[in-house]
């Protein structure tokens, strides 16, 4: 009997001490973003601009927003009018890259951008509702520490981050 009751104590605990995992294809960018970060730990938020409509929340240690089943070690959520408005995140290896690219290729069709470096190429697709855009780099580049870059946003946001970006 009292081994159940351990037991049952243990187990209780184990579910009340469970975390909220959030896979990233899956959001609507029209979440309430308050109720989006409730409770995720080691989050810092941070204005974007000097506008009170548009922050950053950085998520340092992440084990709470995957993508697909990549899950990327720190991710920059954003915020546009107390909406969830995009999120940004790195692919430290090749393989991560890799595996966000293919994904990526299946969903939207990926179109080559720009050569903006002689190690970095930029993929984007672009919509009337998002914007996504994916920076990768060779294999090789990853071990002289360059990293590849995913941004999905909404539209407005992104129109309105590069309004602000060029005063």
């Amino acid at each position: 009997m009292r081994f159940m009751l351990m037991t049952l104590a243990m187990l209780m605990s184990m579910g009340c001490a469970a975390q909220k995992k959030v896979d990233l294809n899956e959001v609507h960018f029209n979440e309430d973003m308050e109720a989006f970060v409730k409770d995720v730990p080691e989050i810092h938020k941070g204005n974007l601009f000097t506008t009170t409509d548009m922050f950053s929340y950085g998520v340092s240690k992440n084990s709470t927003y995957y993508f697909k089943d990549f899950l990327p070690a720190h991710v920059e959520l954003l915020s546009y009018k107390d909406q969830l408005a995009g999120f940004s995140f790195k692919m430290k290896t090749f393989e991560d890259q890799q595996k966000v690219e293919g994904y990526l290729r299946q969903k939207y069709k990926l179109a080559f951008n720009a050569k903006e470096t002689t190690d970095v190429t930029s993929w984007k697709y672009a919509d009337d509702k998002i914007i996504v855009v994916l920076r990768s780099v060779p294999k090789e580049a990853f071990a002289k520490g360059m990293n590849g870059y995913l941004t999905i946003s909404r539209s407005d946001f992104s129109a309105e981050y590069d309004r602000l970006m060029q005063r």
